[in-house]
């Protein structure tokens, strides 16, 4: 049983591949900022309780774009 917001090893390698894959797909494999968005985001749904990375890519698809942008003023 996995604790609340603790990822076991299969479970980060999913969400690694999740993050790779995803980063390539909308073309932000070579922006560190961008893409450590995307992983925080990820976490971020991950924490919320959608532990499936099938789950988390549909909410990815389904959410307004602002998350790739957020904190680029701070």
């Amino acid at each position: 049983m996995t604790l609340w917001g603790i990822a076991d090893a299969e479970q980060l390698a999913a969400l690694t591949r999740l993050l790779d894959e995803y980063s390539k797909e909308i073309g932000i494999a070579g922006d560190k900022a961008a893409r450590d968005r995307l992983a925080a985001r990820i976490m971020g749904l991950f924490n919320e309780g959608i532990t499936k990375p099938e789950e988390i890519r549909r909410n990815l698809d389904s959410s307004p774009d602002g998350w790739l942008v957020e904190r680029i003023a701070s």
